[in-house]
């Protein structure tokens, strides 16, 4: 089998595969992990700029669901599970309404009308295993009451979302876990079918594991590891360590990874003559520009200015 041969054959991608169907060039998509073997939590923006006749292609049945969060004024997309149409709020394609489609049942929208939609994709895996996880029974999935509701929370969720995919190499891993676990929070305990999921006091990160967090951070502070990398440290599921150094360190990992990143720019900013470029490359940001705004935002001036008077005499 030449090259040509095997790559058409090769699986497409979870952001190709949306591309075509929904007949677009590229679906800008960000993965969350919050479970140690389920699949991530997808975020993704579908914009729909040239309507064109036809419906999207419904995906393969699977025991997942969506969340279509619009971002503009949406005409009916005329939602069919299996062919069939079904009925939907006449707010539902307004922007702060949320609507909740079954991946098993094969969900299909028309494309001759424009759209501006975020989508988050939640596999029940991910649910059973998130809710497993806060010691609570099974649910066997997520229920909206009617088709399309107001959701305040998803709707500004997805505002922070449009930044993010509009920078995705620029995203920390960090931030969109954390973004992940919120969101299962938040939709389990509102779609869940009552399910409750109280917050549960939990004691800190014991020493020996806040030190191993540490240590972990300091051997990959220009890397990009993850919730479930840094609670694999502890041994603890993502939400419960995400929760325990929060109460332990007073942040969250992602914030507490940029203070370390800029304290090691400012140990080379006042000590060596790097280049800031070189420096933001050593301290894990994606390019000088990327470091000179994350510097300014917690520092309150620029790399240049700041080294000009903290320089090692």
């Amino acid at each position: 089998m030449n090259k040509t041969s095997r790559a058409a054959h090769r699986p497409l991608t979870f952001e190709a595969n949306l591309a075509k169907s929904f007949s677009l060039k590229e679906v800008p998509t960000l993965r969350a992990g919050v479970a140690t073997v389920a699949p991530p939590v997808m975020f993704s923006r579908l914009t729909n700029n040239r309507p064109q006749p036809g419906r999207s292609i419904a995906p393969k049945p699977e025991e997942a669901f969506i969340f279509q969060v619009p971002l503009i004024a949406n005409p009916d997309p005329e939602i069919r599970y299996s062919g069939r149409p079904t009925g939907r709020s006449a707010d539902a394609g307004k922007p702060g309404w949320s609507c909740l489609l079954d991946l098993r049942d094969g969900p299909s929208r028309r494309l001759d009308t424009p759209f501006d939609n975020i989508r988050i994709y939640i596999s029940q895996r991910t649910i059973d295993e998130f809710v497993y996880q806060k010691g609570r029974r099974r649910i066997p999935g997520l229920v909206q009451q009617g088709f399309g509701e107001w959701d305040a929370v998803l709707f500004h969720f997805s505002q922070t979302l449009v930044a993010l995919l509009e920078r995705p190499c620029e995203v920390n891993t960090l931030l969109v876990d954390a973004l992940g676990v919120a969101f299962c929070e938040h939709v389990i305990v509102r779609y869940g079918g009552r399910v409750t999921l109280e917050p549960v006091k939990r004691p800190k990160l014991a020493p020996w594991q806040m030190q191993r967090i540490t240590d972990f951070f300091e051997a990959n502070l220009n890397g990009n590891p993850s919730i479930l990398d840094l609670a694999s440290q502890c041994d603890l599921s993502a939400s419960y360590f995400t929760e325990a150094f929060r109460q332990t360190a007073g942040l969250s990992p992602h914030q507490w990874l940029l203070r370390r990143r800029i304290d090691r720019a400012k140990s080379l900013l006042s000590g060596t003559e790097a280049s800031l470029a070189s420096i933001a490359a050593d301290c894990g940001f994606f390019d000088q520009s990327h470091f000179s705004r994350v510097f300014v935002r917690l520092v309150g001036c620029r790399p240049k200015y700041w080294r000009l008077h903290n320089r090692a005499r």
